[in-house]
């Protein structure tokens, strides 16, 4: 049983309760979690594997004061930004802010962990910030004439047009990401009711877990995609290569990033000088800014998005207003805000 003790110090840290563990209850514990991460993929689970192994081994050899405390957190924050030692070979101590925060990120999860089964009272880890976070997005968002261009090149009938249309509009208004379309599946795609979702594969995950709202737009044009494999069984994949080597066969991530790419080039919106800042994920970024010009609650955007930490989806209302797209009912139509769903000013 964790040994209770009382705060060291007045303030704010008296709402939490100090609990003491052993090295080998620690060690425990974060065996548990790691067999609770079954769902994730492999990756993920290296990830979290590697981060709290540092843990273990500070609470264990550098700090045995650690009561799971948000100072004790901050001390562990500090140890890795002054400290750690980095990757043999590449010299000097202490991670960068942005490596601090998966490390910080792997125990807020874990603490979760053990709030969830009674050993903490409270996540000290969510009072403490992680590493520095860009101000602004790397990839840049399409302006309104960009993005009209944009789908002006996806008019035609052929399959590679209604391929590309279907991918483009899903990223764009239901801010799927790549490798969820190349793991999308004909029968992911469900109707609930009078709206359509697709069952996709969540970041860091192995199961489809997760239903993502489908605007009708699109919708529309991956049913106009599909029509063209009428006796596609529903664990096919909906998105299928062109080239003679692998045709018919579920189309490559690679492949998606290049012929979303050369969308782009057609449409004389990507210059040379633009290269790494308007790629694929600049229409999941500009799909967010789009809903969030259309007024809807930020709850309701992260939702839609599954973004889990709210600063990131505040960036999105900060540039609200840099598109201009509230005055186009036909893009809100591109994320699925129809003309009705608009939030009276009063609601706002």
């Amino acid at each position: 049983m964790p040994r209770k003790e009382l705060p060291l110090v007045p303030g704010a840290e008296e709402v939490f309760e100090p609990v003491s563990l052993s090295p080998a209850d620690i060690s425990e514990h974060v065996a548990s979690y790691i067999v609770s991460l079954r769902d994730y993929s492999p990756q993920s689970v290296g990830t979290y594997k590697r981060c709290l192994r540092e843990f273990v081994y500070y609470v264990t050899s550098i700090d045995r004061r650690f009561r799971f405390l948000p100072r004790d957190v901050e001390r562990y924050r500090d140890y890795l930004l002054h400290r750690k030692r980095r990757r043999r070979g590449s010299g000097g101590v202490g991670l960068t802010e942005v490596a601090m925060s998966q490390y910080l990120t792997a125990l807020r999860r874990f603490c979760q962990f053990l709030v969830e089964r009674g050993i903490l009272s409270k996540n000290p880890a969510r009072e403490v910030s992680g590493g520095k976070r860009p101000m602004r997005y790397h990839r840049r968002a399409l302006t309104l004439e960009q993005l009209d261009r944009l789908l002006a090149t996806l008019n035609g009938e052929d399959e590679e047009s209604r391929r590309d249309r279907a991918m483009i509009l899903l990223m764009l208004g239901a801010g799927l990401s790549e490798v969820e379309l190349h793991h999308l599946d004909v029968g992911d795609i469900e109707r609930i009711g009078k709206r359509w979702y697709a069952r996709v594969r969540g970041k860091g995950k192995r199961l489809k877990i997760e239903r993502v709202f489908l605007p009708s737009i699109a919708v529309e044009a991956v049913q106009a995609y599909t029509a063209l494999y009428p006796n596609a069984a529903p664990s096919d994949p909906v998105f299928r290569s062109l080239s003679k080597r692998s045709k018919g066969k579920r189309l490559s991530i690679r492949s998606m990033h290049v012929a979303i790419e050369r969308r782009f080039i057609l449409a004389g919106i990507r210059t040379e000088q633009d290269a790494l800042r308007l790629t694929p994920f600049s229409l999941r970024h500009t799909g967010g800014i789009i809903l969030a010009e259309s007024g809807i609650p930020i709850e309701q955007l992260m939702e839609r998005w599954r973004i889990y930490w709210r600063p990131t989806a505040e960036r999105y209302y900060k540039l609200a207003g840099t598109l201009g797209s509230a005055a186009r009912p036909d893009v809100q139509g591109l994320v699925g805000i129809e003309q009705r769903d608009r939030p009276s000013p009063q609601d706002v």
